[in-house]
């Protein structure tokens, strides 16, 4: 059941009208329930194992871990201890939080690693006549959960914070467990931190109109981004990255869409399981900030997938800089020409490569992870340098056209890093870019060659408008909240603005055949 389907509306409805019948203090346990019975229907009962036991693991370890803070805490509160006596104390019972913290991970991350990178060994496997059958019948076994990346991120995150004593332990299994299994971010994130969605779930969940409303608002732009915009943009990419041999000119207007098709496609599931949320007075965090504005691939990591970047940050770059063997590198290299950029390209170029695994496996998303590693690398190492040239070359760096300049290059970055990717294997990668430099042909732009990709010209006219649309509600967004301002206007306003955008996805959303409302981009990572 994809959240850009009918049924999924009424799902919606259905769990709604009986979390608000219910009495306040039950209406986490109805959202545990719907949570619980979503995952079943989309996923398959026979994956629910995966979260039940994963999730425990990760809780009970958390557990014990919290009780050994308090331990300590409690030991250091005794009168006459001695500045070694809290040392020693420190080091005991970090040694056995560390153990029970190791013995997590390996449960949680393990097995998202069996699952995510053993089907590469079963292709394999299948190809040698006396494991063939075997490996098939393993392959079964190993199939990928649904939302397994998401929440092995969301509950591993938990317990390094309990860990590192940024949050408490959670006491109640079950409120942890509807924390991992939350219906609106199990399929495809945000990956939400527990200090934050595990204390949004806790909340007095009570109905408010307004809040009901906009969330309703969020969820008509999301499948306004999804099914007229994302979904028609996919029939043309698909149908060009098919094997066969194209024009330049058409492998390049693929390119742009397939940056589109992926932006509309992702934010616009965000929109729409964050309105959801809305509906019962529980926020999830943010995941796109009109990434395509940003004036640097840094920033553009900042406002794209907000929650993985931040994962990655807080959970891999920042141990990474302040382990001991980086210090160590530091030390030995700190005074040396470069000494500084090597100190600081190691943890980007490990945590990107490990998000290009986190993305998907094969030598494609190891490209991509070092592409954007190697990107960031420079554009940080070198900002200063950058800067001077700026000032001698007379660049208003605030200017306007500048300004448009750093956003069409990061749209490039993007495009080219999607290239890596998109294409089905570098060699097809290698293929297109050829391609674009040798045989352009750019008249077919223009002869009605574009429509032989399952795209009438209606199809076309209609998709430039929709970019246009996007673009100005982003450069509103960026000033403004629209719904707060549309909230403001009177009752007739508001609610012609609300059928013309219902009529809006109706009418011109994509549902031909061949339609599948499952297909998410970022749902297989």
């Amino acid at each position: 059941m994809s959240v850009a389907s009918l049924n999924f509306l009424l799902y919606l409805l259905v769990t709604v009208v009986v979390f608000y019948i219910c009495p306040v203090r039950f209406r986490w346990v109805i959202l545990l329930i719907s949570s619980v019975a979503f995952y079943v229907i989309a996923g398959g009962a026979q994956f629910l194992p995966y979260i039940i036991l994963t999730s425990f693991a990760i809780w009970i370890f958390a557990y014990f871990i919290g009780r050994q803070n308090e331990a300590l805490a409690k030991e250091l509160s005794a009168e006459g201890l001695t500045k070694e006596d809290k040392k020693a104390l420190k080091a005991k019972y970090k040694s056995r939080s560390r153990i029970l913290l190791i013995l997590a991970l390996v449960i949680g991350i393990g097995i998202l690693c069996v699952t995510k990178f053993s089907h590469y060994l079963m292709d394999y496997l299948v190809t040698l006549p006396e494991c063939a059958d075997g490996a098939a019948s393993a392959a079964m076994w190993l199939i990928m959960p649904l939302g397994i990346s998401y929440y092995t991120f969301s509950t591993v995150g938990y317990i390094l914070d309990v860990y590192w004593k940024r949050c408490e332990h959670e006491r109640n299994f079950l409120r942890f467990f509807l924390y991992a299994i939350y219906f609106p971010h199990i399929v495809q994130g945000p990956i939400s931190r527990y200090r934050l969605l595990g204390q949004e779930l806790k909340k007095e969940l009570r109905f408010d109109y307004a809040r009901v409303v906009s969330g309703v608002q969020l969820m008509i732009w999301g499948f306004f981004k999804k099914l007229v915009i994302a979904d028609r943009l996919h029939i043309f990419v698909s149908n060009v990255y098919d094997g066969a041999p194209h024009p330049g000119s058409i492998f390049l207007i693929t390119i742009l869409f397939d940056a589109m098709m992926i932006y509309t496609d992702f934010s616009g599931y965000m929109d729409i399981v964050r309105g959801a949320s809305q509906i019962f007075g529980v926020e999830l965090e943010p995941n796109f900030n009109h990434p395509f504005f940003s004036k640097s691939v840094p920033e553009f990591w900042r406002r794209w997938h907000m929650s993985l970047g931040s994962w990655f940050k807080d959970y891999v770059y920042y141990p990474l800089t302040v382990s001991r063997w980086m210090k160590a590198v530091n030390k030995k290299t700190g005074k040396k020409p470069f000494g500084r950029f090597v100190t600081l390209a190691i943890p980007v170029l490990i945590t990107w490569f490990l998000t290009g695994l986190w993305h998907g496996t094969g030598l494609p998303y190891i490209c991509w992870g070092i592409y954007y590693g190697v990107l960031i690398t420079l554009s940080v190492g070198f900002a200063r340098g950058y800067e001077a040239m700026n000032r001698a070359l007379h660049i208003n760096a605030e200017s306007f056209s500048f300004k448009l300049f750093r956003m069409i290059r990061i749209f490039f970055v993007f495009m080219g890093g999607r290239l890596l990717t998109s294409p089905g294997g570098l060699e097809n990668t290698w293929l297109v870019i050829k391609t674009v430099f040798t045989d352009f042909q750019g008249w077919q732009l223009f002869d009605g060659s574009l429509t032989y990709y399952g795209l009438a010209a209606y199809d076309l006219v209609l998709l430039f408008i929709c970019f246009f649309v996007v673009w100005a509600v982003s450069m509103m967004q960026e000033r403004f909240s629209i719904r707060e301002r549309l909230a403001n206007q009177n009752i007739i306003f508001r609610w012609v603005v609300m059928y013309l955008a219902i009529f809006a996805v109706i009418i011109f959303g994509e549902y031909g055949v061949g339609y599948d409302p499952a297909a998410f981009i970022y749902m297989q990572y």
